[in-house]
């Protein structure tokens, strides 16, 4: 049981345990994707890494599918519109969001450039 719900959720978890087991198995080592990605923050969800954020009460574990508050927050949280006025309501929600997923594309294709190349496979997500 991984701990997360939905069928995109369930598929994401277990190509990451594919990928373990294939590193496993080739006797190389396959980092973690970024938190700051869909798979690397349900990851770090279903590892307990949540719990650490979470006041000190006592531990407990939610199942969860993705969504943007399993993220890390932006580093700039400032919000404008072309013309410099800030943004407010709906347009400032989706500016953030459009912000996390840009931030999480970019790492995602870092994370899979920076693993090591192996003949006949290695990290390939297309």
């Amino acid at each position: 049981m991984t701990g997360c719900e939905g069928y995109v959720e369930s598929a994401s978890i277990g190509l990451i345990a594919g990928l373990y087991a294939a590193a496993d198995a080739r006797s190389t080592s396959l980092a973690p994707p970024p938190a700051t990605t869909a798979l690397g923050s349900l990851l770090g969800h279903i590892t307990g890494g949540h719990i650490e954020t979470i006041d000190a009460g006592p531990r407990s574990f939610q199942p969860m599918n993705i969504n943007f508050g399993l993220f890390p927050p932006l580093a700039s949280a400032a919000y404008q519109n072309a013309d410099g006025t800030r943004l407010r309501g709906n347009d400032k929600t989706v500016a953030k969001k459009q912000a996390i997923s840009a931030r999480a594309l970019s790492d995602l294709d870092r994370w899979i450039a920076d693993q090591p190349a192996r003949s006949g496979g290695g990290v390939s997500v297309s």
